[in-house]
């Protein structure tokens, strides 16, 4: 997600690398007394205590042995019985612990007067270069075309002023680097065997940047009331994380899991409740729900203003403003409040892409400034986005009614994390989707079929990124998968097979919630008796209604599907309902034709996100 950055200049800046120098072997084994014993069985009933030791009811929320001193996990005493040996057999120990060293100072009055600050050199560098005086939750919208950022991305924003008196602001972050596009091999290291992760303290301003203009995400702010005593366990924290060589597992221990420990120090009691798979929108709707939350901030990226504001500027003075730009000649131009945004959100994006000179860009920027001066009583009305804390948890399970060429059939369906083509992008710059582990089933209900098992569908992978282009902006659309999935042939039978599509093409929205689309898809197909490569174009287009739902209308042609000579035509309309907590409801209409011979499927599902 962040190699451009790690490459790139902000490894010239200052960032922190930790390196733990002390394991369980320097402690020597010191024998406690009783009171010793009840002593350390308070802290191990810590809920601050099983934080640190990333502790889920009493067990490790992964098998990564690298934060005990162990060899293995034992119990949270045995762990504060090594802490406590390594600390009484070389003080200098505490300085790879300072959060564990601030809460034992609680119980044991023998470790008062051992200050990390005065006694460790390094964590003294840290406190003096990250000061905590303030803590700003970030997330950072999705972005389905990168493996590792697809369901967002959170982190930590650290504000105040070092030990010079200059302001700063340092993000805390942590994820995994992915170099390759063999998506079946991230999927099996980021789920099955770890990748190694990243944890990394560096100026703010550089990732921001990277999301804002790099990535072109959109961005939120949550302002956190962490108190004094709050900030400063954060901040030993982050110092003792930065010592462990985590591995990142996308579903157990990835931006969110560490972001959430971190976010916990304010609320330690409530980590049992934390879901074991963790996304970035859980963590803000954690600090939400939680009370954390004492100010928000929406930053939009350029490309989502420029889609957004042309949709209300006429087509001509879009242009005139575009060409203006180019020749950095605004100043000729007299421009309303929308257009003086649409003006500074295309003349950044002109800048990311190098479409004009920086003194170009200086030029206009100088005017735009002019213009935002007789505008500085206004400010863009974005109360009705719908904002991450709102959107539906990513979890589903459904279950419906399937008729399929008039047979009755029970549907089932199930993932653990996902954004569909179904649910509300309307926050989002055009439609998205990204769906793990996607199964369906149906059951049969009638005489001939009672009981009878179908599986329709297990995908590995979905993606789908349909941006909108503009007229100064050439997205290109996008789609993959992977899995298995039952599909028509030439016969007219419905055969399950191994298949990896991948699909360009392009979309448009001429009007606010209306999009029309066309995509070339290209696929491979396999079972144990046939292997076979099919193309498929596809047209569609869906729009949002008045009645808080969206209407999917698609049609596509497949031509070698199953090795048939015969083309497969289909037709699908959906109709996919909003508005209910954590209710997801929709209904589809399929039409394929093979040949002069028609199937249809009519489905009813009733979901609920979790």
């Amino acid at each position: 997600m962040l190699t451009r950055i790690l490459k790139g200049s902000i490894l010239a800046s200052f960032f922190l690398i930790f390196t733990t120098n002390s394991t369980a072997s320097e402690a020597i084994h010191l024998s406690f007394s009783d009171a010793d014993i009840q002593t350390l069985q308070q802290v191990a009933n810590e809920p601050m205590w099983h934080l640190l030791l990333q502790l889920k009811n009493g067990h490790p929320i992964t098998n990564d042995t690298s934060v005990y001193l162990g060899d293995s996990f034992v119990s949270p005493l045995e762990e504060a019985k090594n802490t406590i040996r390594l600390f009484r057999n070389d003080i200098v120990n505490v300085c790879n612990y300072p959060a564990r060293l601030r809460l034992l100072k609680r119980y044991l009055p023998e470790f008062e007067p051992i200050l990390p600050s005065t006694l460790c050199t390094e964590y003294r560098r840290f406190i003096e270069n990250v000061p905590v005086d303030s803590i700003t939750l970030i997330y950072a919208s999705e972005n389905v075309t990168s493996a590792s950022s697809m369901m967002g991305h959170i982190m930590l924003r650290l504000d105040g002023t070092n030990e010079n008196g200059i302001p700063v602001r340092h993000g805390i972050t942590f994820f995994t680097e992915l170099n390759s596009l063999n998506v079946p091999n991230i999927m099996y290291e980021t789920l099955i065997t770890g990748k190694e992760g990243v944890f990394k303290v560096a100026p703010f301003d550089e990732f921001e940047q990277f999301y804002l203009y790099e990535e072109q995400r959109n961005i939120w702010r949550y302002t956190l009331n962490f108190d004094e005593n709050q900030r400063s366990f954060l901040r030993d924290y982050i110092w003792e994380l930065g010592q462990q060589s985590p591995a990142y597992f996308f579903h157990i221990f990835n931006c969110a899991t560490v972001t959430q420990l971190l976010v916990n120090i304010a609320r330690p009691k409530e980590l049992n409740e934390v879901a074991s798979w963790l996304t970035p929108l859980d963590v803000v709707k954690f600090a939400q729900s939680h009370s954390l939350v004492a100010s928000t901030e929406f930053v939009p990226s350029n490309k989502w203003e420029i889609t957004t504001l042309e949709k209300s500027i006429e087509d001509k003075r879009t242009s005139t403003i575009s060409s203006h730009l180019a020749q950095a000649q605004l100043n000729s131009l007299s421009l309303s409040f929308i257009e003086t945004k649409y003006a500074q959100a295309l003349n950044q994006y002109f800048r990311s892409t190098q479409t004009i000179p920086e003194e170009h860009y200086q030029k206009n920027s100088s005017e735009i400034a002019e213009f935002n001066t007789q505008y500085s009583h206004l400010s863009l009305d974005v109360s009705e986005l719908p904002v991450p804390s709102t959107r539906q948890q990513e979890g589903y399970i459904g279950v419906g009614i399937k008729h399929l060429d008039s047979r009755a059939f029970m549907a089932f369906r199930a993932f653990p994390v996902a954004r569909r083509l179904a649910d509300d992008n309307r926050s989002m710059i055009g439609e998205t989707e990204l769906i793990l582990a996607d199964f369906e089933f149906r059951v049969g209900v009638e005489q001939d079929n009672l009981g009878d098992i179908y599986v329709d569908k297990a995908m590995l992978y979905q993606m789908v990124s349909r941006v909108p282009v503009t007229q100064d902006i050439s997205n290109w659309s996008s789609s993959f998968n992977i899995g298995i999935n039952r599909v028509l042939s030439g016969d007219k039978q419905r055969k399950l097979i191994v298949q990896s599509e991948f699909g360009l093409g392009f979309t448009r929205e001429d009007m606010q919630g209306l999009g029309i689309y066309s995509d070339i898809i290209i696929g491979a197909g396999a079972n144990n008796s046939d292997a076979f490569v099919y193309a498929k174009p596809v047209v569609g287009l869906y729009a949002y209604t008045k009645l808080n739902n969206k209407l999917a209308v698609n049609f596509s042609r497949t031509y070698n599907q199953y090795g048939s000579g015969e083309h497969i035509d289909a037709a699908s309309f959906s109709l996919h309902q909003y508005g209910l907590k954590n209710i997801a409801l929709d209904f589809e209409v399929n039409v394929q034709k093979v040949a002069s011979e028609y199937e249809s499927t009519a489905s009813f599902m009733l979901g609920y996100r979790f």
